[in-house]
């Protein structure tokens, strides 16, 4: 136990010194940042359209009355100082308005000038004509609110079992859509620096030929585990790290606009704690099983050179998943379906699934339960091929590596 300890501990210090694993933990909060400036900027810089208005007395007060943070209206008493706003660029738009509303306004806007939206205007107009037609038809401001009240109606989404017509969830819900395709995509980064990091650690000793040494006093399999816990550990780091900023990002939503608007927008009681548990779970698991392949790919190659040729089957394997998890949203087929229970495949399948409604919390379970067994025996399986294969130098590729260290450990037994 205490020398499994001492090279996971190598490997975590040799890492979490290096340039590479800061840039990998920082950019994605530095992309973030940035974003969070450039919406902060974008906020702080806009300036609303301006429209003078030329129109009756109480037409022209509700206009301005109704200015938000797009548009703003002034007051012109006629048609000519309005255009004499206009062409000194004073405003943006002129708005003219006659003195019954059965006629139509006009709308004129300056070519060099900010985009004045026509329908927000348009909006504003119907508004004002049908409290003017309300107050001709001697309407209350209840018959009026009564009249503008629109229609409700209830959507729920159905599917049919045993011919039996059941309520599903809601295959719309875009927001843990884009949150398992976010998740993917940070997995799919995740399991390309991580598998990069154990490829390369047993690249290079195969390739300066000191596993002969190590060997002596180190058990292959105690190596092999070593620094698997060692990445684990800067995988947690890292989860950690980001689990920290956020929290005092939510901690400090209040001072800051942009965190505040941005929180605002997502409706956090449609995503539950289920399936953020469940996203996390998929994740950890996805990264340390593509870092278990890499770990295996890693030894079957003879040098550091040959460490990109390792990553292959990591990098394909992760492609077909992310890119099933973004026909998720398309619907739900045989193959899918397959997918969500496939190891390698079902971390980012199944969670995206799981989000749209088509797992239930069963289902996803299930899949959650098999990528764990497949995990704890595809380990054992590595550090027993781990074994074979570390002494084993060969530059005909991976599969004749694989067959030539299979041959070699039946040979052994």
């Amino acid at each position: 136990m205490r020398k499994l300890w001492l090279i996971a501990s190598m490997v975590f210090r040799k890492n979490i010194r290096s340039f590479s694993w800061w840039s990998l933990v920082l950019t994605p909060l530095l992309a973030v940042g940035a974003i969070g400036v450039i919406q902060w900027y974008v906020s702080h810089t806009h300036e609303p359209a301006r429209v003078v208005v030329v129109a009756p007395r109480a037409v022209a007060s509700a206009f301005k009355a109704s200015a938000d943070g797009d548009i703003t209206y002034t007051v012109a008493a006629t048609k000519t100082a309005g255009q004499r706003q206009l062409r000194h660029e004073d405003a943006d738009a002129l708005l003219v308005v006659p003195r019954t509303l059965d006629h139509a306004a006009h709308l004129y806007s300056r070519d060099n000038g900010q985009s004045v939206d026509a329908a927000t205007v348009r909006r504003a107009l119907s508004g004002l004509k049908t409290m003017d037609t309300a107050q001709q038809l001697g309407l209350s401001a209840a018959q009026l609110a009564q009249l503008n009240a629109p229609a409700q109606l209830r959507t729920q989404s159905v599917s049919f079992k045993a011919r039996k017509m059941v309520v599903a969830r809601s295959k719309t819900d875009w927001l843990k859509v884009i949150l398992s395709l976010a998740v993917g995509a940070l997995m799919y980064v995740f399991l390309l620096s991580y598998g990069t990091i154990v490829a390369q650690e047993i690249a290079t000793e195969k390739g300066s030929r000191i596993e002969e040494s190590i060997l002596t006093a180190i058990k292959a399999s105690t190596q092999f585990y070593g620094k698997l816990l060692g990445v684990t550990v800067l995988l947690l780091v890292q989860i950690g790290a980001y689990a920290g900023v956020a929290a005092i990002a939510w901690l400090l939503r209040d001072r800051f606009a942009v965190v505040r608007q941005f929180l605002a927008t997502i409706d956090w009681s449609g995503i539950g704690w289920p399936f953020v548990l469940v996203m996390v779970a998929f994740f950890v698991i996805g990264i340390i099983s593509y870092t278990v392949l890499a770990a295996l790919c890693g030894s079957l190659v003879s040098n550091q050179e040959q460490a990109g040729m390792a990553l292959q089957p990591v990098l394909y394997l992760g492609v077909i998943g992310y890119m099933a998890a973004l026909n998720v949203s398309s619907g739900s087929g045989p193959i899918l379906r397959t997918m969500s229970y496939i190891p390698f495949l079902s971390p980012m399948v199944a969670p995206a699934r799981f989000g749209v409604g088509q797992m239930g919390l069963g289902m996803v379970t299930l899949s959650l339960i098999i990528s764990v067994v497949f995990l704890v025996a595809f380990t054992w399986f590595s550090a027993r091929a781990y074994r074979d294969n570390v002494l084993v130098y060969s530059d005909s590729g991976l599969f004749k590596a694989l067959k030539k260290s299979w041959t070699l450990s039946r040979s052994s037994r």
